[in-house]
């Protein structure tokens, strides 16, 4: 995660929200918190539009499935084919 925020920081996005989260609820917390939201969050909007979506915490999900249960699995793969889609529009 520090790696996606360094990478963000390098093309002008920095994600307040999610280093705020990181510090509240710690790396695997925060990353099935913003997985299970049933919405698409700016900040994978945003690394996708910089071309960093193997560096959003959805990839790292799918990177780390040991460490994920089912259900952040496939909230991880749903948004990424969501982008996927979205992107080929």
């Amino acid at each position: 995660m520090k790696e996606l925020i360094r990478l963000g920081s390098e093309r002008g996005y920095r994600p307040t929200i999610f280093i705020g989260m990181l510090e509240r609820y710690q790396t695997l917390g925060a990353m099935k918190r913003l997985v299970r939201n049933g919405e698409v969050q700016s900040g994978f909007r945003r690394l996708t539009e910089l071309g960093l979506q193997d560096h959003t915490v959805e990839a790292g999900i799918l990177r780390f499935r040991n460490e994920f249960d089912k259900t952040d699995i496939d909230c991880a793969e749903w948004r990424i084919k969501q982008a996927r889609d979205e992107a080929s529009t």
